[in-house]
């Protein structure tokens, strides 16, 4: 081959991962929780690995990496997934304010990732940062 035939090769166009719209992310993520519930951890994972080296750095693709790490017993990846997360959408601030689903998830990933590892202390951190900002009983009366 000589070096016009090489230069003619694509090799930059195949290295750029391909755009997925919004609806094709949506339905890898809907199949993620769809084999995650029907217990392939291993298939849901690899999707979920493919979604975030395609260049999605969302909130929804870190925390299915994070749930997926914790389905499998990866405390520290799930861990290691979880710091990633908190840089791209923190869930502290100041004042008073109530956690989402999602937040209370990673709340107690994060907490039961620390207990599987026998750390007492951050489990402990861990376990009163989840039930500070939970739901009041007053409000699941009303």
């Amino acid at each position: 081959m000589t070096t016009d035939e090489h230069a003619s090769f694509p090799l930059a166009a195949a290295m750029t991962p391909p755009r997925l719209t919004r609806r094709q992310r949506d339905f890898l993520l809907l199949n993620i929780f769809v084999l995650l519930r029907h217990g392939y951890v291993e298939r849901a994972r690899v999707l979920a690995e493919a979604l975030h080296r395609l260049g999605d750095d969302s909130v929804n693709v870190h925390l299915a990496r994070a749930v997926l790490r914790f389905a499998a017993g990866d405390w520290q990846e799930a861990l290691d997934v979880l710091e990633k997360l908190d840089r791209v959408s923190p869930i502290e601030r100041f004042g008073s304010y109530r956690l989402n689903e999602q937040q209370r998830a990673r709340r107690y990933i994060r907490m039961k990732c620390f207990s599987e590892m026998g750390d007492t202390l951050r489990t402990r951190d861990a376990l009163e940062a989840y039930l500070r900002h939970g739901d009041d009983a007053s409000d699941a009366i009303a």
